[in-house]
């Protein structure tokens, strides 16, 4: 049973404050009107807890300054799965113990412009948030993956993330992602997209529309569109691609490209690693057939150029 002048969660401390005693308290909870969350903070309801108000009282317990982080944090900007447990991170030197379900971070560097100023329980900003992820990331694509999903939603931008890396120096994977942010902000999704994308740009052949979506449902998205020269380039490799859940997905797509007469091309990890130029060129022959008239710009690494180029 709710109260309804009363907030969802409530200290200790500030059941005092409101006047009243150990006792009442105490009867609120054996007579299971409240329940207690984590110790000395209560739901002031009985019936399943929600996740938004168990990290509410995380923050409680925690105290004073303390903020949602890693990946809650990173759960309230949609960049991860909900947590098994709940991330909070409390300005140094205070400290909390951790208690079930909670695990307690301190920071020395926290500060207020790291807090979004308006959402409750107060967690960290997308930047913030990221930088607090990154060190979790496994590999690269990870790492890039993260941040392009951090700039695929209206949450932050390209400038805002540089700043926040320039100004941690010691963050893992700050070089790969400072270098990418150009790529990922043009669209890219992964390190494979990225490294597509600049080998695109060293050889003079055209880029695309990133991610562009075909169908006006949003269903169907294409890695790579060129509406002017109609060339359709799938990458087999970033999150997305799970081919035994998508292969007929994929089917259905590439052979729209071909009823609408889009041409088609496909490269997997193999070809942009092992074989790079050849990738380069057939891209540019495609162009080429499709009236671009720009210039190839062979590298020391090209095999010699088929005639058209």
């Amino acid at each position: 049973m709710a109260m309804p002048d009363l907030p969802q969660v409530l200290t200790l401390d500030a059941c005092r404050r409101r006047g009243m005693t150990d006792r009442r308290v105490r009867w609120f909870l054996e007579s299971q009107r409240w329940q207690q969350v984590f110790p000395r903070v209560y739901a002031t309801f009985n019936g399943p807890i929600p996740l938004a108000v168990k990290q509410s009282a995380a923050v409680l317990y925690a105290g004073e300054g303390a903020v949602l982080s890693h990946s809650s944090s990173g759960r309230c900007w949609r960049l991860c799965p909900p947590p098994g447990k709940i991330d909070v991170t409390v300005p140094y030197p205070r400290d909390a113990a951790d208690q079930p379900g909670i695990i307690i971070h301190r920071s020395k560097t926290l500060c207020a412009d790291d807090v979004h100023p308006v959402f409750s329980p107060p967690r960290l900003t997308v930047e913030a948030t990221v930088l607090d992820l990154l060190p979790r990331c496994s590999t690269a694509d990870a790492a890039l993956c993260l941040i392009a999903d951090a700039l695929r939603w209206p949450l932050t931008t390209p400038a805002s993330i540089r700043h926040a890396l320039l100004a941690k120096p010691c963050t893992r994977w700050r070089k790969v992602v400072l270098e990418a942010l150009p790529d990922l902000a043009a669209g890219a999704q992964s390190s494979m997209e990225v490294r597509e994308m600049r080998l695109r740009r060293a050889h003079g052949v055209p880029v695309g529309r990133r991610q562009f979506t075909r169908l006006a449902d949003g269903t169907e998205h294409l890695d790579d569109f060129d509406a002017e020269f109609r060339v359709h380039t799938e990458l087999d490799g970033r999150l997305g691609h799970d081919r035994g859940r998508d292969v007929f997905r994929d089917m259905r797509r590439d052979n729209r490209s071909e009823l609408e007469q889009v041409r088609h091309l496909r490269y997997g990890w193999a070809d942009l690693f092992d074989r790079p130029c050849e990738v380069a060129i057939q891209e540019a022959l495609i162009y080429r057939q499709q009236g671009w008239t720009g210039k190839f710009k062979r590298c020391r690494k090209c095999p010699p150029l088929p005639s058209g180029l």
